[in-house]
C-alpha cells in the first residue's frame, strides 16, 4: 500500500508558522490548503490519506488556546482526507507522541476521529514506553478501534522483541517515520524482518543533499523494502508527492505478493 507525503514540511512551504501555529489549526483555518495537499498525492498514487491532526490533541491545542475546538479540528481532517481520496482511498487517522503527556488525551483524540470514520488509527512518531502506555489506554477506553498502526522514530536495540510486545498490547502493525532516508528504512525492516506475520509501516525522512532521501532512492529501496515485510510505504518530513509517485512506479513494477492461483485455489 502506497502512503502519502509529509503534510507539516509542505504547509510550512506555504507560509505556516510552527512556533505561532500548528499545522492541524489549518484544517479551520486554511482547509483549501490542506486539501490540495492531499489532492496531489492522492494524484501521485497515494491509496492511503493521513489526517491533518498529528497535534490535534489537548496537549498540543492547550498550547494555543484551542483545546475547545479538539472535535472540529479532528472532524474537518478526516472530511478534508476522505474528500480529496475519494471512494477508493483510506483514511488513517494520525496520533502525535504529545497525546502521551496526559491521561486520557489519546483516548479522547482517537475517539472523535473513530467517530469520524477513519479506517485505521496511527501512533506516529513514538518511542517504546509511551507507545506501549498509549496503547493500553486506548485497549483499556474501547477494544473495538479501528487497527491501530504504530509507527517509532527510535527502535532500541532487540526491535524484534518490542515489536512482539506492541503486538500483544494491541498493534496491529508496527512500523518507522522521522529517520532520514531509505536505509534507514530497510535497516529497521531487516532488524525484525524475521517476524513475518507483522506487517510494517515505513515512512522515512528526506532531507536535502542526503544521498538517499531523494525520490529516486526512495523508488531503488521499494523491493529492499518489501522483501523486508514492508506493506505500508510512504515518507515523513521532507518528502512530497514527487515521493510518492516514484514509490508507486516502483510498486507496480514488482510481481504480486500473492499469487492469484494460491489467493484462488482450483478445487
Amino acid at each position: 500500500m502506497v502512503l502519502d507525503a509529509a503534510m507539516g514540511t509542505r504547509l510550512i512551504a506555504l507560509g505556516l508558522d510552527p512556533v505561532r501555529d500548528d499545522p492541524c489549526l489549518w484544517n479551520l483555518e486554511h482547509p483549501e490548503r490542506v486539501l490540495a495537499i492531499h489532492a496531489r498525492d492522492r494524484a501521485a498514487g497515494a491509496e492511503a490519506l493521513t489526517t491533518n491532526t498529528f497535534g490535534a490533541s489537548r496537549p498540543v491545542l492547550e498550547r494555543f488556546g484551542r483545546s475547545g475546538d479538539l472535535e472540529r479540528i479532528n472532524q474537518a481532517a478526516v472530511a478534508l482526507a476522505r474528500s480529496a481520496g475519494g471512494p477508493g482511498a483510506l483514511v488513517l487517522g494520525n496520533l502525535g507522541p504529545r497525546v502521551a503527556e496526559e491521561p486520557g488525551a489519546a483516548a479522547q483524540q482517537a475517539r472523535v476521529l473513530a467517530q469520524a470514520g477513519v479506517d485505521a488509527l496511527v501512533m506516529e512518531t513514538f518511542t517504546a514506553v509511551p507507545a506501549v502506555r498509549v496503547l493500553d489506554e486506548l485497549t483499556d477506553a474501547d477494544p473495538s478501534w479501528p487497527p491501530l498502526i504504530v509507527s517509532l522514530w527510535q527502535w532500541p536495540e532487540g526491535a524484534g522483541a518490542l515489536a512482539l510486545r506492541l503486538v500483544d498490547h494491541g498493534a496491529a502493525a508496527v512500523g518507522m517515520n522521522c529517520q532520514a532516508g531509505a536505509a534507514a528504512a530497510l535497516a529497521f525492516a531487516r532488524s525484525i524482518a524475521d517476524i513475518a506475520s507483522i506487517p510494517l509501516y515505513l515512512r522515512p525522512s528526506a532531507v536535502a543533499g542526503q544521498a538517499d532521501s531523494d525520490p529516486e532512492a526512495f523508488a531503488r529501496a521499494v523491493p529492499a523494502w518489501v522483501a523486508a515485510g514492508g506493506r505500508m510505504l510512504g515518507g515523513c518530513c521532507g518528502t512530497t508527492e514527487r515521493h510518492v509517485a516514484t514509490i508507486r512506479q516502483a510498486l507496480d513494477q514488482i510481481v504480486p505478493l500473492v499469487d492469484p492461483r494460491e489467493a484462488n485455489p482450483t478445487p
